[in-house]
């Protein structure tokens, strides 16, 4: 691959797997206004190792209290099991129709623009109530169910989880370690699967592309979730939400 669609395929990964814009929007826009080649499932894994490295490092107290076992540490994992458990039961089921009638520019277009409209809404008149350490098994499952809507592409698996969070009470803060917590099982899941299907695949091997894929992704991924929990009581979702919007609109008019 050439080292330009390398580094925008890693900075596409880094910055849209996190933030609540949608991976899948940008990659559609992507394809469109370039001639990019198909970058394979070794490269994509090579992306999403990256990605997940990151969450685990940024979130290393937090992953260190869940193999110490401490009361937080309990509640995340409990979190991290249960809000994961919709998520592929209802991929694998309805995969099949997802890919051949959402993975086009028009569905995906309304799709980042609705949900960019419930992240606005819900986020207008959230009621912070809620802590992790009080979260039922219950919300954990919803939260896991409106995850599990990410299977259509446009609506961005942080988004949807930030959504769902606020909606039953929790802070911004908060609803932000949701989505992260719950992007290390998501990636897990996801890069699991895409290696059964690479080892399956005759695909040929390029050590050097992967791995500056891999350290790229990293790098875009963990400045990113750094810059956003940094940055979200002061900018707020807003300046997401607007962008989404536009990024809806151009997908739509193109």
């Amino acid at each position: 691959m050439e080292i330009i669609n390398i580094f925008l395929l890693s900075f596409i990964q880094g910055v849209t797997e996190f933030l609540p814009i949608s991976s899948s929007a940008h990659l559609v826009l992507l394809s469109e206004l370039s001639n990019f080649p198909d970058q394979k499932l070794g490269f994509d894994i090579a992306l999403h190792t990256g990605s997940l490295l990151a969450i685990l490092i940024y979130f290393k107290d937090e992953i260190k209290k869940i193999f110490v076992m401490t009361d937080d540490g309990r509640h995340y994992l409990k979190l991290m099991i249960f809000a994961s458990i919709p998520l592929p039961i209802i991929g694998i089921i309805f995969i099949d129709y997802v890919s051949p009638y959402m993975r086009n520019i028009q569905p995906i277009a309304i799709m980042t623009i609705i949900f960019a409209l419930a992240l606005y809404f819900t986020d207008k008149n959230r009621k912070e109530s809620k802590k992790i350490v009080n979260c039922s098994y219950s919300l954990m499952f919803f939260i896991g169910l409106m995850q599990a809507l990410a299977i259509m592409p446009g609506v961005s698996r942080a988004g949807v989880v930030i959504t769902a969070a606020l909606l039953v009470g929790f802070t911004r803060k908060d609803s932000i370690r949701i989505s992260f917590l719950l992007s290390i099982p998501a990636i897990f899941m996801a890069s699991t699967y895409q290696t059964v299907q690479f080892l399956s695949a005759d695909e040929v091997i390029i050590i050097k592309d992967y791995i500056l894929g891999f350290l790229l992704s990293f790098v875009f991924s963990y400045l990113t979730i750094r810059l956003f929990i940094s940055t979200i009581n002061r900018v707020t979702f807003s300046p997401y939400i607007i962008y989404r919007i536009v990024l809806g609109t151009v997908l739509l008019i193109i």
